[in-house]
């Protein structure tokens, strides 16, 4: 998702979706008497002379609307929202008329909302960070040599190129893996670093041979957390040509999506787990999770998307007070 203006004090947010997620994450955060200006089309029937009006044509305007009804079609990558009509061009459209528009991906969209509540606020922002792949690192490793970059949506940056002295193999056995160790050290400690401070949660590393595998169980045995995060992909060879390799393909994209949905799922498989040994660390319900909330005993609190969207004012309250 492209953020045009974020203006919370005065209600306002103004974006571009650019994918089906951005969408539904409109969808998630829009609610009857919230304000909609986007660009759509409306058919206009011009009368004639003797005041029979035709069969008019589609032409394309911008209207703000006041949301009356939502409909969101993940497969078509369509979201619709119908209202009344609040402001538009006077020639084409009448105020307080009807008018549905269906919001499609890169097409810009302006939101207005009386308050925006800590919970909207948090599903603007996690959209956000999913677009910009959750910083994706992208490590290619061969033989003695490595390049580190981070890809964002619109860059892609060189963190580090650099090579290690190690001897041959067949001169010196131990020697070698002393020296291997050591670069592979190296590499982890920058790639621990970058993950650090850019919150990184995607890491593909790539290369030829058997350098890839054997860097990726080094991490295994001493960084277990950022293994996790590791996809292992073969490509021809290492350096930068073997980055754009990567970036050639829809590899990035694909495995930052994978893995948003593998976590999800393994916090609810989680959850399930639990719940059939009987361990009594979980709880569900509204009432139930907000006691545990009060008394400061929850480790893990997921919400499902239909209690975000939810309609009642007083559970939307609750869960807003939850997230805060």
């Amino acid at each position: 998702m492209k953020i045009l203006k974020k203006d919370y004090k005065h209600g306002i947010i103004e974006l571009i979706p650019e994918n089906t997620d951005d969408l539904y994450g409109i969808y998630r955060i829009l609610k009857t008497g919230d304000k909609v200006r986007a660009s759509t089309s409306r058919r206009i029937r011009r009368k004639d002379d003797e005041g029979r009006a035709d069969t008019g044509e589609r032409v394309k305007l911008t209207l703000e609307v006041e949301v009356e009804e939502l409909a969101f079609h993940g497969f078509g990558d369509n979201l619709r929202f119908k209202g009344t009509v609040i402001d538009g061009p006077d020639d084409l459209v009448s105020l307080g008329t009807y008018h549905t528009i269906s919001l499609s991906l890169m097409e810009k969209v302006r939101i207005v909302k009386v308050n925006w509540t800590p919970m909207e606020k948090k599903v603007i922002d996690d959209i956000e960070k999913a677009s910009m792949l959750a910083k994706l690192i992208i490590v290619t490793i061969e033989d003695n040599s490595a390049c580190v970059a981070l890809v964002t949506q619109f860059s892609t940056k060189i963190i580090s190129e650099f090579s290690a002295s190690v001897s041959r193999k067949f001169s010196d056995v131990k020697q070698h893996s002393s020296e291997m160790g050591q670069f592979f050290q190296d590499v982890l400690q920058l790639m621990q670093d970058i993950v650090k401070q850019h919150e990184t949660q995607v890491i593909i590393l790539a290369g030829p041979g058997f350098t890839p595998e054997n860097f990726h169980q080094f991490i295994k045995t001493r960084d277990q957390l950022l293994f996790e995060k590791i996809t292992l992909v073969h490509v021809s060879t290492g350096g930068r040509v073997g980055l754009k390799e990567v970036l050639s393909t829809k590899l990035p994209e694909k495995i930052a999506n994978e893995q948003r949905v593998a976590y999800e799922t393994r916090l609810i498989d989680e959850v399930l787990k639990r719940l059939g040994q009987d361990t009594g660390t979980v709880t569900y319900g509204l009432d139930n999770v907000k006691r545990a909330l009060d008394m400061g005993a929850i480790e893990t609190l997921l919400i499902s998307d239909d209690q975000i969207s939810t309609e009642d004012l007083d559970k939307r309250r609750i869960i807003d007070e939850m997230v805060d």
